[in-house]
């Protein structure tokens, strides 16, 4: 008998207590019949560790420093090695003969339950993990041309403004990586103005004159002026847009969460009422699925206290910092205060729900005023005006006067107008109106 059984048999336990650990979590989170045969299958897992470890004291008896000249001298009387098929691939074991057949027999239960409980599992365990992403291969590229320059205007104390918004608008890039995406957008956009320039330049783009034409003929002081003005309107376009961007998202980021947050706290002081510990009541609005912009404000006050090693005061002081919405940075701040105070959870959350629902029906109110002014609005210029357009047509058809175009033209042309003017409308209407 080797070290190479002992060594098999301590890599086989070690395998055993993973499969104990994930087990574990699941029937935490299990009830009836599925829990039950989680808890056959750690039943048996524990047996196959038992036998196992009744084997290891008799193979360090029979251990030898002294390297055996045949192999089958190497048996011992007492003990059995053994193979077996594992979904994870082939297993060697060495047990005692006595409990040969009890191990396989628990190694058939274990195996046959786990194999089960894995395809039940798999969704959920897939699900899981969601959270890890492959990098951003046109992240990858700018970084590798503009890293260094962007470290250096970062170091400079450049671009604080836009780090904050980057962090309250909750973009997956970090600001190093963000302003190099800039930076090598910005130069392809270069690339493209040239190309439009060149083109300005040997194309006359005007109605007049849509083919080529000789270049002298292109090479005046006002057509050099706008071939240069829409060239440069190109890079200075994407310089703006990618300045502006965590701006914009992060400010339509806090008003999702403005509508979301009556509905949030009064979930909270729901739970807060059972007498539960105050980071818990955040975790199960972090864990719900019925707030998805609040949620992820939630998760970074859990990342702290839970990675960083924050207490939860602490956390919530520093996640008001970091959140796009003033009502919800305001929420945090009251309930560091009031945990640190010792005041009553409960009732300050019940106080701020109703603030917030109320406030939650003012803003219902000014939409609903909105849409009716926006109504009034479409009802003259949609079809009222149209009415007197075709009035007006049909006084110039009688009267014989002639505007250049035929009253078929214009016909067609007030449709495509009243289209054009109800789409706008419906976009309008879409954005402004709230989602609760």
């Amino acid at each position: 008998m080797t070290l190479e059984s002992l060594k098999l048999n301590l890599e086989h336990e070690k395998k055993i207590i993973n499969e104990l650990s994930m087990l574990m979590k699941q029937a935490e989170r299990r009830k009836g019949r599925e829990k039950a045969l989680i808890d056959r299958t750690i039943t048996s897992l524990i047996n196959q560790l038992k036998i196992i470890n009744n084997s290891i004291p008799s193979i360090l008896e029979h251990i030898s420093p002294i390297k055996k000249l045949k192999p089958e001298e190497e048996k011992v009387k007492g003990l059995a090695s053994m193979s077996y098929e594992h979904p994870e691939g082939r297993r060697l074991i060495t047990v005692k003969e006595s409990d040969k057949r009890k191990f396989l027999e628990e190694l058939s239960l274990s195996d046959i339950n786990l194999e089960r409980i894995k395809k039940e599992y798999k969704v959920e365990k897939v699900k899981s993990f969601t959270g890890f992403k492959k990098p951003n291969p046109y992240a990858k590229l700018s970084n590798k041309f503009f890293s260094g320059i962007s470290e250096k205007l970062i170091e400079r104390g450049k671009f604080s403004s836009l780090n904050l918004n980057l962090r309250k608008a909750n973009l997956p890039f970090l600001l190093n990586t963000y302003i190099s995406m800039m930076f090598f957008t910005i130069l392809i956009s270069i690339f493209i103005a040239i190309g439009v320039f060149v083109l300005l330049i040997f194309f006359d783009v005007s109605i007049n004159s849509p083919f080529l034409v000789k270049p002298a003929v292109m090479f005046t002081l006002a057509r050099m002026l706008r071939n240069v003005l829409v060239s440069l309107a190109i890079p200075v376009l994407t310089l703006i847009c990618f300045y502006f961007y965590p701006y914009t998202e992060q400010q339509s980021m806090g008003g999702r969460i403005d509508q979301e947050l009556p509905f949030v706290v009064i979930h909270m002081a729901a739970i807060a009422g059972s007498g539960i510990e105050p980071s818990q009541i955040f975790k199960i609005i972090a864990l719900g699925k019925d707030y998805p912009y609040t949620s992820q404000e939630i998760k970074k006050v859990i990342n702290q206290v839970n990675i960083y090693g924050y207490d939860l005061v602490n956390a919530l002081r520093n996640s008001a910092r970091n959140t796009s919405s003033n009502r919800l940075a305001e929420l945090f701040n009251g309930l560091a205060t009031t945990i640190s105070s010792g005041g009553s959870l409960t009732e300050f959350l019940d106080k701020r729900a109703e603030t917030l629902l109320f406030d939650y029906k003012l803003d219902k109110e000014k939409a609903t005023k909105v849409a009716e002014t926006f109504m009034d609005i479409y009802i003259s210029i949609v079809i009222a005006a149209p009415m007197i357009m075709m009035l007006l047509l049909i006084l110039i058809s009688v009267s014989g006067m002639s505007i250049g175009l035929s009253i078929d033209a214009l016909t067609i042309i007030i449709l495509l107008i009243v289209a054009l003017i109800n789409i706008v409308f419906l976009i309008f209407l879409h954005i402004e109106q709230p989602k609760y």
